[in-house]
């Protein structure tokens, strides 16, 4: 009965002539909007997003502080100097609890776990060298954000959404075993900030790549649930970084050997984006493409992509002709707009995770909670993008990141004292709620992350939207660059970092009431025809009134 209607409708077709359909219309006419094979599609693009987690994330342990440590033990072998330096020492601790290192002598303690615990333990960087210790982190989101300008360009107008995936994940690979072998801090910065460069265009192409393969009712859940790898990847680390807790040049080391076993699927098995296959005027490779993805489905012959508004098959060059996304008014409004909202939730999104060592419970199991706290935000973010506007579900999940961070201050202690004598690493009274609310926070600020780049996405057009998407990227980079600086401040006072949070994140929640809204909209091919098609839609008495 099936097949006997596929050739009716191609029957239909063929009398008709030349069938001139976008791949909206095919996938919408002809195919299912999330079909088997652009399911697996799906799910081997999403994948990068474990290893972009954990590039991103390895500092929460690599560069954490050492959780305790004492006075150097004395023995027969001591010389009276090294007697009196050790003495000395052990005057300066009271009931147990040691004064600041930076007022000891140096040779007089150490770190009990050993100095190759983390980058801080190794290169002593702590007391007047402390900030040093955010320097390789900021870097690391610095080198993102060119990065970002760099894959964005190279995917809209060079190598495509595919191939610039696969160097991403070629260059991730490299750059994370390098880092490994840093002799010091400096080198250790400057290949975090190459880490960086290298893994920006993991997270752009991933987004692009999966929501252009499949129709508009399944474009925002796909774009939300491709996340629940980041949080994968992120998950992962804990489990990694506990067994090689002695040495944190072995968490590098494992973690750069998955991506290139990556690489050998995604070139087999990934098809690159007949959206933008279609605007390079590649348009039998594009057609190629939607049969592959249609699951078997058979699509009719004559059928000849095109992009809306046009009468032919025509190049974005040829559409957009002096037209680019700074030199649109209305794009470029959009643009500053999103990512100013951007920098806000870039900072506190990296800024919590990040600050998982400020808290009053045990490390590893924060990062697990917060880790996990990942799921039902992306679920929630998912299943909310199915029924509700973009700019409310933005607007609210950023003000209620904001408030929970605020909340946090009141279980914050004014000053927190992380190296203990003898410690047994016990969570005070205020451990638990101020914990949970924490999470909260967090999973408030992870559905705000990922409804910004869906929300992006929908926001402009093919020719522009890997560039688009880079921006917004660089924006959250940029703002996830200064949080480690916040992070450093916390170790003195924990108040002080989640005021600055909360605040930061309600304020950039109430700039994504300048933006459009995007829901149901379709996935626009170019700068002039989205521009034609809004303005129609702006002015049609039964158009939504979101639309502008």
């Amino acid at each position: 009965m099936e097949k006997g209607g596929e050739v009716e409708v191609a029957e239909l077709a063929a009398a008709e002539g030349k069938l001139e359909l976008s791949v909206d219309d095919v996938m919408d006419r002809y195919m299912a909007s999330l079909g088997l094979s652009q399911l697996l599609h799906v799910l081997i693009v999403s994948f990068a997003w474990v290893f972009d987690a954990q590039s991103t994330l390895v500092t929460i342990f690599s560069d954490a502080q050492p959780s305790a440590w004492r006075c150097t033990t004395l023995d027969h072998h001591h010389t009276n100097a090294s007697i009196s330096s050790s003495s000395w020492c052990m005057q300066n601790t009271s009931n147990g609890q040691p004064n600041h290192v930076c007022g000891l002598a140096a040779g007089t303690w150490e770190w009990v776990e050993g100095n190759t615990t983390s980058t801080i333990a190794e290169w002593n960087l702590i007391c007047h060298r402390k900030f040093f210790a955010a320097i390789p982190t900021s870097l690391f989101f610095i080198g993102t954000i060119f990065g970002c300008a760099f894959y964005g360009r190279l995917a809209d107008a060079r190598l495509g959404r595919k191939k610039t995936l696969l160097v991403a994940c070629i260059l991730t690979s490299t750059t994370t075993f390098m880092t490994s072998l840093s002799p010091n801090v400096w080198i250790y910065a400057l290949l975090r900030f190459a880490n960086g460069f290298a893994r920006s265009g993991s997270g752009i192409c991933c987004l692009v790549l999966s929501t252009e393969a499949v129709g508009r009712k399944w474009r925002g859940q796909v774009g939300q649930y491709g996340f629940f790898f980041f949080t994968a990847g992120f998950l992962s680390l804990p489990f990694i970084a506990y067994p090689t807790r002695a040495h944190w040049r072995y968490l590098y080391r494992i973690i750069s050997i998955p991506p290139l076993i990556y690489t050998i699927f995604l070139v087999t098995l990934v098809s690159e984006s007949p959206r933008w296959l279609l605007v390079r005027g590649k348009n039998k490779e594009a057609l190629d493409v939607l049969r592959k993805l249609a699951n078997g489905k058979k699509l009719p012959d004559n059928i000849e992509l095109i992009i809306p508004s046009s009468t032919t098959a025509i190049t974005c060059e040829e559409s957009d002709k002096n037209k680019s996304l700074w030199t649109t008014k209305w794009a470029a409004k959009r643009m500053v707009t999103i990512m100013t909202c951007a920098f806000g939730v870039g900072f506190v999104y990296y800024g919590i995770q990040l600050n998982a060592e400020n808290l009053n419970f045990n490390f590893y199991v924060t990062v697990i909670i917060n880790a996990l706290m990942d799921v039902p935000a992306v679920l929630i973010g998912g299943v909310l993008l199915g029924f509700t506007n973009r700019r409310l579900l933005l607007l609210m999940s950023t003000i209620s990141a904001g408030v929970m961070c605020l909340l946090c201050i009141i279980f914050s202690t004014t000053s927190k004292d992380k190296a203990k004598v003898g410690g047994d690493g016990s969570e005070s009274t205020s451990s638990w709620p101020q914990l949970t609310i924490e999470a909260i926070g967090f999973m408030s600020a992870s559905i705000a992350f990922n409804v910004l780049y869906v929300y992006c996405v929908e926001l402009f057009p093919t020719n522009v939207r890997n560039f688009a998407v880079s921006l917004l990227q660089q924006s959250l980079m940029l703002g996830a660059s200064l949080s480690p600086l916040l992070v450093v401040i916390g170790r003195l006072s924990p108040s002080i970092s989640f005021a600055v949070f909360g605040a930061l994140s309600i304020v950039s929640g109430t700039l994504s009431t300048w933006l459009p809204e995007t829901r149901n909209a379709p996935l626009y091919e170019t700068l002039k025809q989205q521009e034609e098609e809004e303005k129609h839609l702006r002015f049609s008495p039964a158009s939504p009134s979101t639309v502008v």
